[in-house]
């Protein structure tokens, strides 16, 4: 027979109310918390004629995936439908990635895909985090994904780009200049580039300071390795002659000394243009940053 309340100890009621609370506080995968391999940062040393070394670490495609009842039942369906093997690591990934940046001095640079659907909890997070940390973001083929169609057009970017603005560095091209190096950040999400980016671009070449590109989707290279996926194919390859137009003028420009960007979701590296190095970030939700020293 069960005893009344009355009757039980208060030694007894503290190991029962203490074995509860715990059973709360266990993670839903097992019986104690699994611990996460740290951030791996690997150093890159760059030589591009900054006035001063300096640092930045690069991450992209940390893909956080947060939805609540402010979005409609489409973009539901689309959250339920997206694959949360590695994503949900992104935001503990990027929060490490911030940690140590703040311990470290330097700044982020994050190269698009900060998220993996236009939620309003997603931007919401994002438009906190990036203005909190100071990151440089470019924006990514996610920042615009809204349903399952996900119509990668310059048309599908409308509804999206009036909150992007003034958060997200990369939208749609900006300059941010360090230490006498301009950071040309732009959107080439899709795998295209507008006019009014190669346009902004002539005029950053114009200034005469070293450019470092940095945008979402490689830039296209003979040679590369990289067979799909990437900016600047030609028409031939299922690319558009104004964006491979674009990418040749910026391979031949001098000042144009390396290239950041992410979308594969690895790690590579290879030769650009004379006078310039590629380096594609791997994917943040994988425990991967990049700390680049400009000099």
């Amino acid at each position: 027979m069960d005893r009344p309340v009355d009757d039980i100890s208060r030694y007894e009621f503290l190991r029962l109310a203490g074995l509860g609370i715990a059973s709360c506080a266990m993670p839903l995968r097992g019986w104690g918390y699994e611990s996460l391999p740290p951030l791996a940062v690997r150093r890159i040393s760059l030589s591009v004629g900054a006035q001063r070394p300096f640092r930045l670490l690069h991450v992209s495609d940390s893909h956080i995936a947060r939805i609540d009842s402010r979005d409609g039942d489409s973009l539901h369906a689309f959250a339920r439908s997206r694959s949360r093997i590695g994503r949900e690591l992104g935001e503990y990934y990027l929060g490490e990635a911030v940690h140590h940046a703040r311990m470290t001095g330097i700044r982020i640079l994050h190269t698009g895909d900060f998220m993996d659907f236009r939620s309003e909890a997603n931007l919401e997070y994002a438009e906190r985090r990036i203005r909190t940390d100071r990151i440089l973001a470019c924006v990514g083929n996610h920042e615009y994904w809204l349903d399952a169609d996900k119509k990668e057009t310059e048309e599908y970017k409308a509804t999206t780009i009036p909150r992007l603005k003034g958060v997200w560095e990369g939208v749609s091209s900006s300059v941010v200049c360090i230490d006498g190096v301009n950071f040309f950040l732009f959107d080439n999400s899709f795998g295209t580039v507008t006019e009014v980016i190669a346009a902004r671009f002539d005029d950053a070449a114009k200034a005469g300071l070293p450019i470092v590109m940095a945008c979402h989707v490689p830039l296209w290279a003979e040679g590369c390795g990289i067979g799909r996926h990437v900016c600047g194919l030609p028409a031939a390859k299922g690319g558009d002659s104004f964006t491979s137009a674009f990418v040749e003028r910026v391979r031949r420009e001098p000042l144009v000394r390396a290239v950041l960007c992410g979308h594969l979701h690895r790690s590579c590296e290879f030769d650009f243009s004379p006078s310039a190095r590629e380096f594609v970030a791997n994917a943040l939700f994988k425990g991967e940053a990049a700390e680049v020293c400009f000099s």
